[in-house]
């Protein structure tokens, strides 16, 4: 049954927005009516037309949302409702509009006859290859809720790691913006009506005061040029960007930096291990589990060297020999994957390899937070009393002249 995306009035004359399964359009504006709400547009959700390109940003999950409603869904299930009615709890009892057309669009091809793991495959929204490998092992093995627990915390993980990556490239990027607006703020209207007295009065000024009036006299006949030219290179970036093989060696250039190089390549083999893990020990086929958790990397030069570990396996070789041919792991990976392949407890091996390089990354990111911090205040704090004694000093020497 087809779902739709509806814009419409209620009778207070509120607009809303929601999702509403239907046979037709026709249909889904008789139910919208019956509901005592006036349609004012209706979208089909699906891989076609219009529909898909109406989600667009939201047909991108996330990762924490996604976490919560499986998390409901194990629990309700475990309660013994089916999983239609728990679907329909979860739509009823959503905390966004974005959960709600989610869950909706799952609910829709499960009222068609599909299966959990058909109906996420077949949504609109984007879910990750490994959610639904597992939703479909727990299906047929009768453990659904267990498995829907293991994956939401798999997810929860997930995204905390790629939160904490985030919050080291923001918080520094966010200090060093806010410092140069406020320095070019500085050269560009405060500095120049400071020391337009000075330059008046044809005296020689200290070497200080003559580079900030060089600086301040660069940022107001470039200024303007330098933001035009810097919107441009991003611009030129992001366009760049959608060409896969430049990505690619755009990521392994990031590898490359110190200190966010080392961090990317804990979280992707955290990210890594866990998906494998979770996936070996919910029952999917080694070689399948494998080619799965490969795509949960997002840096693309990590995602091939792990793709080339799969080819490796499918080879014959075993996970141990594969890592080391691709040079990917450290001494510590290599080891716990022969430790788990020779004792048959794989899987528990690679969640504790996750879960090490989840707490080296999270312990890595806050000691570069502790030192980041206090040196940017210096390093600020040094720039204003730059300006501060490019001001005084004239003055200072002009007292002296008295």
């Amino acid at each position: 049954m087809p779902t739709f995306d509806y814009s419409a009035y209620n009778d207070a004359g509120k607009l809303i927005n929601g999702v509403v399964s239907a046979d037709s359009e026709r249909q889904a504006r008789r139910v919208l009516k019956d509901r005592g709400l006036l349609p004012s547009s209706l979208v089909e959700l699906g891989d076609k037309g219009t529909g898909k390109r109406r989600i667009g940003l939201e047909a991108r999950v996330n990762n924490f949302d996604l976490s919560l409603l499986l998390h409901q869904q194990a629990i309700l299930i475990q309660s013994g409702l089916p999983l239609e009615e728990a679907l329909r709890m979860t739509i009823a009892q959503a905390e966004t509009a974005g959960q709600r057309r989610m869950v909706e669009s799952w609910r829709s091809e499960i009222i068609e006859g599909r299966s959990f793991s058909d109906a996420l495959r077949r949504s609109p929204y984007k879910i990750p290859e490994s959610i639904i490998a597992g939703v479909g092992v727990g299906e047929e093995s009768g453990h659904l809720h267990r498995v829907l627990l293991r994956l939401a915390e798999d997810l929860e993980t997930s995204a905390e790691n790629k939160k904490t990556i985030t919050r080291a490239m923001i918080y520094p990027a966010f200090l060093v913006g806010f410092s140069v607006v406020v320095v070019t703020i500085m050269m560009a209207v405060v500095v120049p009506k400071i020391t337009a007295i000075f330059i008046t009065s044809k005296r020689e000024l200290p070497l200080i005061t003559q580079a900030v009036v060089a600086l301040s006299d660069f940022v107001q006949s470039y200024g303007l040029v330098l933001l035009l030219l810097a919107i441009v290179l991003t611009l030129g970036f992001r366009y760049a960007m959608r060409d896969p093989a430049r990505k690619e060696r755009w990521h392994e250039l990031m590898l490359s930096m110190p200190g966010l190089g080392r961090w990317i390549r804990m979280g992707s083999i955290a990210d890594w291990a866990r998906s494998l893990g979770v996936l070996l020990s919910n029952g999917v086929p080694a070689l399948a589990a494998l080619s799965i958790s490969a795509t949960v990397v997002s840096n693309l030069h990590l995602q091939r060297k792990f793709e080339s570990v799969t080819e490796g396996m499918r080879q014959g070789s075993s996970l141990q020999k594969a890592l080391e041919d691709s040079q990917l792991g450290s001494g510590f990976l290599v080891h716990m994957v022969g430790s788990g392949e020779a004792s048959s407890e794989l899987d528990k091996m690679l969640l504790r390899v996750s879960e090490y390089y989840s707490v080296r990354l999270k312990n890595a990111v806050e000691i570069f937070m502790a030192l980041f911090t206090p040196i940017m205040v210096i390093l600020m704090g040094m720039m204003i009393l730059a300006v501060v004694a490019a001001v005084m000093l004239p003055i200072l020497d002009m007292n002296n002249m008295i």
